[in-house]
């Protein structure tokens, strides 16, 4: 739109508006002889008459586009709008001069100025110039005008008719109309658009020749002008013309000119225009891998877009406006600002840099315009990290190729192809079995051909002649014997080397050993069919979907599962069909609740959801769900997959022993209320046999004989003994119901309180206890006490030794302490160290130790409420270990 608004704006300076044409007829027929001269607002001379030519003798190519110095003095005009008056600007006046001729000579003339007023605005000058000397001019009735005269009314015509066809030519429509709106002027272009002959439009009153104008958003401008005699420029699309028109309305001394084009196809291509550049700045947005920049004339970017971003510290909102010094560093903007510059000079530059520890290839382009005129530059920059890293690999591996080389793991070779004299390197020699110094001076293709495979044969020799016949490259893949007889895979490439008649000459290439990569295949197709068969078989349900959420794959477990192929889903929406509730709450599962919809965006379901399926049979069936998203390089999630396990059984097996437990409880709560009613009931019976044993004895022991005492004696021993056991069964039935609860204990303080009780004991078997360290402990202070108080109390009583030596040792695992107990005792057979912790079982016999064979039991029971372990480790002859374990308390622990 510039450039057309600047052209308009030219041709309008150029040959003015109707407005100044009429201004300049004027002049010029106020002029009856002499010649006229046209000047714009500079000075220079744009048209000239002939009569003009004649009094100077010039040509008139030397006159148009001059300066009007070239022919008197410039001065003159100067004088003249010194002396023009305010109050009558345009006041035509006489001014003397002198005019330089062709030939040097100068003639007095006289110079009338008519300036060219447009809105305010000199446009130029009209100068009629005539001989000083001249005759006067004839009177207008006289019917024999001078030569002079009827050469000026030629001079008129002459501008009219230039006039006229510059109005007829120029690209824009235009037409006159006066204030009775009839049209006084229309061009052919004019006519053409509004689609009437101008002949049917002149003189016409506008709005009758044109009725279709008529209530319009044009007539409403056009009347505006008229009336407020101020111009208007507008675009707008003519219903009636069915077209966009731009159109230039000014006002003139009787009316209105209007300058009006159709600008339909420049609409619709600035529409396309900015299509394409929604398009190019989404395309921009979506490049993959790097960014896109534009920037103008000044270095500043206008556009920055690309997903690179995401792999730079800025942003492309960043960018936009700003230079480009103003958002890189130093270092980066030394280096692209020359490329930007040359670019902007019309060279298309490539440069690398660094940024953000990131490799960066920049393409630096200019952008020009039809005219072939760069008006703004175009950076994309890719990132080539990864390219680089792949690079500095292809150099290491064509090192390590070049060392292969050297060891004879690939080989080259050229067979000269009408001497049939294969000349090979040395390693490529030993790969076909050929003596080395033989292929070094050339054998026959045939010595080297028979070492092939037969199964390959054939086809690497149709292969050699389908390159032969089309000279061109040839790569095969066969196997061959060796000189070890040794069957190796190798990989061979080559190309024929034609003469221009086509004939074949040479045929150079190389050979490399690929038997460890075949090998590796092999492998990996076998344990890719492996992976397969495992998909298949696998006790679980497995499924594979896409990162759009489309089902791809499923087991036949899976199948199974669901009671047919249902896995046909498209997309996530589609999951809807699946019915699913929670276990727990009995909820609906919502497409987006599924398992693989949350893996799908990225979440690991590690801790397994629990579903209640619908099957296609309509079963219902409990699936325990896991899930995991499957990444490429760059961390985006391609593919989910979820394996699921019919748990339906198990939980039923599960909810069954529930309530086993939930019934095992309950019976043993009956069971501990009944042994401690039992055993507390027993108590009073068992005093009332022993009180009247002893009284027997105090009372009778005399009159007893031997046996009698020896009787009685047994009697109370039982009796006692029996008390013994209903008082440690009573504990035994009290340890959950009767324990304290578990609080932070410091262990060392109850071995010091237990040690205190035993004291008798300790002191009169001379006993040496050593400890270490106890720990803090979460625990009940009260059965900690006896479970320490048992276990040492039993490490007494089962020593070999007078003098017992017992030894208490800790150790952290974990969350809990092992504390250990350890004597010299008699030992236990390994057979034995698991029945010692029942209810009432003993090792030996009264006579030999004493004891009611509940100690250790109660160990294991108060053990097992602290969610510990006991066990024993031993020996018979060589002592017995006791250790427990018990939750810690915390870090710290006391010293002894």
């Amino acid at each position: 739109m510039s450039d057309r608004a600047e052209s308009t704006e030219e041709l309008r300076w150029s040959t003015g508006s109707p407005a100044v044409e009429r201004q300049r007829f004027r002049a010029i027929a106020d002029a009856l002889d002499g010649g006229v001269l046209q000047l714009d607002a500079d000075g220079r001379i744009v048209t000239v008459t002939d009569d003009l030519l004649e009094i100077t003798g010039y040509a008139r190519e030397q006159l148009v586009d001059a300066y009007v110095s070239a022919l008197f003095d410039a001065d003159v005009l100067e004088r003249e709008d010194e002396d023009e008056s305010e109050d009558d600007p345009g006041h035509r006046r006489d001014l003397e001069t002198v005019i330089e001729t062709a030939d040097g000579r100068t003639v007095d003339c006289t110079v009338r100025l008519e300036r060219l007023i447009e809105e305010g605005e000199e446009r130029g000058t009209v100068c009629i110039v005539r001989h000083s000397g001249a005759p006067p001019r004839a009177g207008r009735g006289s019917d024999d005008p001078d030569p002079r005269t009827r050469r000026l009314e030629r001079s008129v015509e002459q501008l009219s008719s230039e006039l006229d066809a510059v109005f007829d030519h120029i690209s824009d429509a235009f037409c006159a109309l006066d204030d009775g709106w009839r049209v006084t002027y229309v061009n052919d272009r004019a006519a053409e658009l509004l689609g009437r002959p101008a002949e049917d439009l002149h003189g016409a009153n506008v709005w009758e020749a044109l009725p279709s104008l008529v209530s319009t958003h044009l007539e409403e401008r056009l009347r505006t002008v008229m009336a407020t005699k101020k111009p208007l420029s507008f675009e707008r699309h003519v219903e009636p013309l069915d077209s966009w028109v731009q159109m230039d309305v000014y006002p003139t001394e009787v009316g209105i000119s209007v300058y009006f084009r159709d600008v339909t196809e420049q609409v619709e291509r600035e529409h396309r225009l900015a299509v394409s550049e929604r398009r190019y700045r989404t395309l921009a947005e979506q490049f993959p891998n790097g960014i896109v920049a534009l920037f103008d004339l000044d270095g500043e970017y206008t556009l920055a877009a690309g997903r690179g971003f995401d792999r730079l510290d800025a942003d492309p909102a960043d960018l936009e406006g700003k230079h480009f010094r103003e958002v890189w560093d130093e270092s980066v903007a030394a280096t692209v600002g020359p490329a930007y510059q040359r670019a902007l000079e019309g060279e298309e530059q490539r440069i690398e840099l660094e940024q953000d520890g990131r490799a960066w290839l920049v393409h630096v382009v200019p952008v020009t315009d039809d005219g072939g005129n760069v008006v703004a530059g175009l950076t994309m920059a890719q990132d080539v990290t990864e390219q680089k890293e792949r690079e500095r690999f292809l150099q290491d591996a064509k090192a390590q190729l070049e060392a292969a080389t050297e060891a004879g793991a690939v080989g080259t070779w050229e067979w000269r192809v009408q001497e049939d004299q294969f000349i090979a390197g040395a390693a490529f020699a030993k790969t076909f079995g050929v003596d080395p110094d033989e292929a070094r001076e050339g054998v026959s293709l045939e010595r080297f051909v028979s070492s092939i495979h037969p199964t390959d044969r054939d086809r690497v020799e149709r292969s050699i002649e389908d390159a032969l016949e089309r000279c061109g490259e040839y790569e095969e893949e066969y196997r061959v014997r060796n000189a070890d007889g040794d069957l190796r895979w190798i990989v061979v490439r080559g190309h024929v080397e034609c003469d221009e008649d086509g004939t074949p000459r040479t045929f150079p290439g190389a050979v490399a050993d690929i038997t460890e990569r075949k090998r590796a295949e092999r492998k990996l197709q076998t344990h890719k069919r492996q992976l397969e068969t495992l998909f298949e078989v696998l006790p679980v349900a497995v499924i594979v979907a896409d990162a759009d959420g489309r089902l791809i794959e499923a087991n036949e477990t899976a199948r199974e599962l669901w009671g047919g192929d249902v896995f046909d889903a498209e997309a996530i929406g589609d999951y809807d069909r699946y019915d699913g509730w929670w276990v727990d709450t009995d909820d609906p599962i919502e497409p987006e609740e599924w398992t693989m919809t949350r893996v799908l965006e990225g979440e690991e379901v590690t801790e397994p959801d629990v579903h209640e399926i619908e099957t296609v049979e309509g079963d219902r069936r409990i699936v325990m769900t896991h899930g995991m998203p499957v990444r490429d390089d760059h961390g985006e999630v391609r593919r989910g997959v979820i394996t699921q396990t019919d748990v339906t059984e198990r939980r039923e097996y599960q909810r069954r022993l529930e309530e086993t437990i939930e019934k095992l409880e309950t019976s043993n709560q009956r069971l501990e209320r009944f042994a401690y009613a039992a055993s507390h009931d027993l108590q009073e019976p068992l005093r009332m046999v022993s009180s009247y044993l002893r009284l027997l004895e105090d009372r009778y022991g005399d009159r007893l004989d031997g046996d009698a005492e020896e009787f009685l004696a047994f009697a109370v021993d039982g009796a006692d003994r029996m008390r013994e056991m209903i008082d440690g069964l009573l504990a035994y039935s009290r340890i959950d119901t009767a324990g304290e609860p578990l609080e932070s204990v410091e262990l060392e303080d109850v071995f010091d309180d237990v040690l205190g009780r035993l004291g008798g004991r300790i002191e009169e078997s001379n006993a040496e206890i050593g400890a270490e360290a106890l720990p803090r402990v979460e625990g009940d202070p009260k059965q900690l006490r006896q479970l320490l108080r048992n276990l040492l109390s039993n490490a007494l009583t089962y020593s070999r030794e007078s003098e017992p030596r017992i030894t208490v040792s800790t150790e952290r695992q974990g969350s809990m302490w092992r504390i250990s107990v350890r004597d010299e005792g008699i030992g236990i057979h390994p057979d034995e160290t698991e029945r010692i912790f029942e209810v009432f079982h003993r090792l030996h016999t009264h006579d030999e130790y004493a004891g009611s064979g509940i100690g250790l039991a109660l160990c294991r029971r108060i053990v097992e409420r602290h969610s510990g372990e006991i066990w024993v480790d031993s020996e018979p002859g060589e002592g017995s270990t006791f250790s427990f374990t018990l939750p810690a308390a915390d870090e710290a622990y006391g010293s002894r």
